[in-house]
């Protein structure tokens, strides 16, 4: 088949379909109604000639061929992305598309002030396209191993060969129950640590060796995958959890939440930026990893 502007069109919307899981994430991705995705996505299989999705009341449902497909428009949008930034640096002007990935919980932290590094980025004579994704330390690194992501900033506790790591800033957590767990009303420095094990917790897997190392045996029942979440189960008054201590001031200000304080129960959560090393990034991640590390720094 031959490839042109109308196909690469089709392809691009296939492909924010496929990660969106249907019609209503790519929808606000890519501005447009769902009529004008369903086109795109019926001229792409007129053009392709076979079915890439299935889309009804049944849910949505990527074909096996479909999976291919999106595989190879991956790719193929990935290098164009590349050549696209590469002929923006030969006529100095910064262009390309630019994906961040945050981690979650850190859009009000006066501590790491990314918008500060975007404003500055974007005060630059530029061209750039920007996408900004808030997740999990696992989707973050996933996404910066398969090119979704290119410049990302967390905690990231385990590594990978092909991403480079610069530590620029660290994060406090401590231990916190909420005001209706039996532990609320004690005074400060009289909970011992076998008494926080007796208690139901919640853990972030990605962090639990960090969490608990203070601890011995603790009574996990309960686990999440971000902040937001580990927050509602510790202001349940049925778990102990713990949280960045910038994340958990405003129900402590409330009266809705205290730390328990103790030897071990306060720990620093290491931050980085993090890059792909291959392939080799393009200017504009570059520039923007710059940007934020001279912000932070």
């Amino acid at each position: 088949m031959r490839i042109n502007d109308y196909t690469l069109r089709n392809l691009r919307t296939f492909c924010a379909v496929v990660e969106h899981g249907g019609f209503g994430g790519a929808q606000a991705v890519l501005g447009a109604s769902p009529a004008a995705i369903s086109t795109h996505l019926k001229d792409l299989e007129t053009t392709l000639g076979f079915t890439l999705c299935h889309r009804g009341r049944a849910g949505f449902a990527v074909t096996p061929k479909g999976q291919e497909v999106y595989a190879e428009a991956k790719r193929m949008l990935s290098v164009m992305e590349v050549c696209e930034a590469n002929l923006g640096t030969l006529r100095r002007m910064l262009t390309g598309h630019l994906r961040i990935g945050i981690v979650d919980s850190e859009a009000d932290n006066p501590d790491l002030p990314i918008h500060h590094a975007i404003r500055r980025f974007f005060t630059r004579e530029q061209q750039v396209r920007l996408t900004v994704e808030v997740g999990t330390t696992e989707a973050l690194s996933k996404g910066l191993q398969t090119g979704d992501i290119h410049v990302a900033i967390g905690p990231f506790p385990t590594r990978h060969p092909n991403i480079d790591y610069r530590p620029v800033w660290v994060e406090d957590h401590a231990l916190y129950c909420g005001q209706d767990h039996p532990l609320f009303d004690r005074e400060p420095g009289a909970i011992s640590p076998q008494e926080i094990s007796a208690h139901p917790m919640t853990v972030r897997p990605y962090l639990q060796r960090a969490e608990l190392a203070a601890l011995h045996d603790p009574l996990i029942t309960a686990s999440v995958s971000n902040m937001e979440a580990q927050a509602v189960l510790i202001r349940s008054g049925c778990f102990l959890g713990f949280l960045p201590v910038h994340f958990a001031q405003k129900w402590v200000d409330r009266g809705e939440m205290r730390a328990l304080g103790g030897p071990g129960l306060d720990w620093k959560s290491q931050f980085y930026i993090a890059l792909r090393v291959q392939p080799e990034p393009t200017e504009v991640a570059r520039l923007f990893a710059q940007d934020l590390a001279a912000t932070l720094g």
